[in-house]
């Protein structure tokens, strides 16, 4: 696997620490962001949402960026032990912690199958909370649809197309035994928006791992031959998947 390059797909946020894990497992690295992150565009609405959340509540934090834009927003934000709290990935629950003592359930597969089979082990779960971004995360809102369960879903982020480096894509196209990290269905919509049609024949030629059989599925819709399914959105967990196979 010392030959292979990833191509590292993640927001600007957590881009350099996800290069430097795949760089420590003995890889090439690639750097092309398919997501810009930014605050969601009626803070006061989500702000009046996230005051309303009750002690009843089954909260899910998505992603690193659901706590952080949710108490930037909302400072006062306060998790209480009557609360089930679930986070997407060690590293959610990690910052999680910095503002909050509540106990976090963190699910052994960390993508939302993996919510969805803890959840399927907790009882008396009446409804949820979805703190998120827009789009995504469909598994889980299935799953409260086909159990009858509340959901609200507070988008406190939102994801847009980021600015790409020509000479990046250049790289890109003239890179073989290339890797393609997908950690969301929007993560492969957008990359195909931002390159260009030569180069995106040349990714479906290569490899794409992605975070779930969902991701899988969006990425054999879009035509993508050498599918691998991770299992998991952490980094450290796909580095060491990646190099046992």
């Amino acid at each position: 696997m010392t030959e292979t390059t990833i191509l590292n797909t993640r927001p600007e946020f957590s881009s350099q620490r996800t290069a430097q894990i795949f760089e420590n497992n003995g890889f090439s690295v690639i750097n092309l962001p398919c997501i810009a992150i930014t605050m969601t565009d009626n803070p006061n609405e989500v702000i009046a949402k996230l005051n309303k959340i009750s002690t009843n509540d089954t909260l899910i934090f998505t992603s690193q960026h659901a706590v952080t834009f949710a108490y930037q927003l909302y400072p006062q934000l306060k998790l209480i032990k009557e609360n089930t709290v679930i986070t997407v990935g060690t590293k959610t629950a990690e910052i999680l912690e910095q503002h909050s003592h509540a106990d976090i359930w963190v699910p052994e597969k960390q993508n939302s199958q993996g919510v969805i089979e803890l959840l399927q082990n907790l009882k008396d779960i009446k409804s949820i909370t979805l703190i998120t971004a827009m789009n995504g995360r469909e598994e889980i809102q299935e799953f409260a649809d086909s159990h009858s369960l509340e959901l609200q879903q507070i988008n406190v982020y939102q994801r847009q197309l980021p600015q790409i480096d020509k000479q990046i894509l250049k790289q890109v196209e003239q890179t073989n035994k290339l890797i393609t990290l997908a950690t969301s269905t929007t993560t492969i919509n957008n990359l195909k928006q931002l390159v260009s049609s030569t180069t995106w024949q040349h990714l479906q030629n290569q490899t794409i791992a992605c975070a779930s059989q969902r991701i899988a599925q969006e990425a054999k819709k879009q035509g993508f031959k050498n599918i691998i399914n991770t299992q998991s959105a952490n980094p450290a967990e796909i580095a060491q998947f990646l190099t046992k196979n």
